[in-house]
């Protein structure tokens, strides 16, 4: 009996105790039992064995980029002064950095000092970062990712009938359209032809005809690397002289046929003291030799024989008629100062 009135007594005491407790004291050790429980399960959990790979664990672990994922282009552009790398140190952010290239090739990694990476494609200049890593003990198995972010000293040369010709940086690679833009378009004057250099196949370079229908995907489908050089060829010009409204030369622009009637028009048309009958297109052989084409330009505008097209270097010659011009300004003279002769000769009598 007296051990019952005991605990009788010790919890009205603990019942007396906590109703003078505040709800904040309560909701504070509730809080602190609800930690220690926490702390529990994660102490637990983290002695579990790793699930298999047909579980569902969650890994926070980056994944390492598979070879695909890298530009193929891109893999094979050597490394040069002032280039910047993104070096990428597989789950070891203290040792990646974005890295300038200097002038003697080099870079200074985090931990390891300087690496020679002049010349070297990215796989090769990671194998070296690597080589570095482990031969200074830094790290027993380092996988190192390499890629370049920006090119300095390997741009695009963009060269020939462009608005305005030089070397830009266009950042990897890019297609024919983008270094033809970057340079400002054609000229007019752009010819049948560019003529695409590999920086890493100089010997055979690759020629995309301006002639073709499709030429318009083939630029977008062309891919130039910085290395390269692009050289846009000058079109031919042809030559019209004589009795005309605009002599002078004009361009085959673009590759495509400039007929006879087409130079015509670009002259502006023949003038009226022209000698169309006697109309002839002076031609340059490639044995020396000079041709004369003979043709009645009035019957070619009229349609009844062929309309010729010009080859490059042709010059046509459109005379002047002496009997038209002789109609169109002497005669009508002589015809006003004899008509003034007679009227005079008539108020006379």
């Amino acid at each position: 009996m007296a051990t019952m009135g005991n605990i009788t007594t010790a919890t009205t005491t603990r019942l007396k105790m906590s109703k003078r407790l505040s709800p904040l004291t309560l909701v504070t050790r509730a809080h602190r039992s609800m930690l220690v429980c926490a702390v529990s399960i994660s102490l637990v959990c983290s002695e579990l064995p790793a699930q298999s790979s047909g579980g569902v664990a969650a890994s926070n672990e980056q994944s390492v980029p598979s070879p695909a994922q890298v530009n193929p282009v891109a893999q094979n552009i050597p490394i040069g002064p002032g280039d910047l790398l993104d070096v990428e140190v597989f789950n070891t952010s203290e040792l990646s950095a974005r890295l300038r290239v200097d002038q003697q090739g080099r870079i200074t990694l985090p931990l390891g000092g300087d690496v020679d990476v002049r010349g070297l494609k990215v796989a090769d200049a990671a194998k070296a970062i690597e080589d570095i890593l482990i031969s200074k003990q830094i790290m027993l198995q380092p996988t190192v990712m390499v890629s370049i972010v920006e090119y300095a000293t390997e741009g695009v040369t963009v060269l020939g009938e462009v608005r305005s010709p030089g070397i830009y940086t266009l950042l990897g690679p890019h297609s024919l359209y983008d270094a033809l833009a970057s340079a400002g378009g054609a000229l007019p004057s752009e010819g049948a032809t560019i003529t695409i250099t590999h920086a890493n196949d100089a010997d055979h370079p690759v020629e995309i005809k301006v002639t073709t229908p499709n030429y318009s995907a083939a630029q977008k489908a062309t891919i130039v690397e910085p290395g390269d050089t692009v050289v846009v060829s000058r079109a031919d010009l042809v030559y019209i002289v004589g009795d005309m409204t605009r002599s002078g030369a004009f361009y085959i622009q673009n590759g495509q046929p400039l007929t006879v009637l087409d130079l015509v028009s670009l002259a502006q048309g023949p003038n009226r003291t022209a000698a169309m009958s006697h109309t002839s297109i002076i031609r340059s052989l490639p044995n020396g030799s000079v041709q004369t084409i003979e043709f009645n330009l009035d019957k070619v505008m009229k349609s009844q024989v062929q309309n010729l097209v010009l080859h490059a270097g042709d010059i046509l010659v459109v005379p002047r008629s002496g009997w038209k011009t002789f109609g169109y300004t002497a005669l009508p003279g002589v015809t006003n100062a004899a008509a003034s002769a007679i009227a005079v000769s008539l108020a006379n009598q």
